[in-house]
């Protein structure tokens, strides 16, 4: 269980607080995207915001806008360009070979 789970779980016991339906759906939506593109990065390794919303069946601006989230907090890296001149990404850290 993680430490988000357990804060959760101790609102809902301890004060019988409930997040609103419609939060708790955006965060799984968000949570879902991401882990889509984390793991068509972790397979194929670097690729552009088109190989990625190819690969994952989103669309290439909602791709954009999450990568460009995890770019900011470190989670993802830019490496090359294309010869079309759009970047590669892929996870911070790591390799693919």
């Amino acid at each position: 269980m993680t430490r988000r789970e357990l804060s959760m779980d101790k609102l809902k016991r301890e004060l019988g607080i409930q997040p609103p339906k419609e939060l708790t759906e955006y965060v799984r939506e968000i949570t879902t995207i991401r882990s889509k593109i984390v793991n068509c990065l972790r397979r194929d390794g670097e690729l552009t915001v088109k190989e990625i919303s190819s690969k994952t069946g989103l669309p290439e601006d909602i791709v954009f806008w999450h990568l460009m989230t995890m770019f900011k907090y470190g989670l993802v890296e830019s490496t090359e360009k294309t010869d079309d001149g759009y970047y590669r990404y892929r996870l911070r850290g790591e390799t693919h070979g």
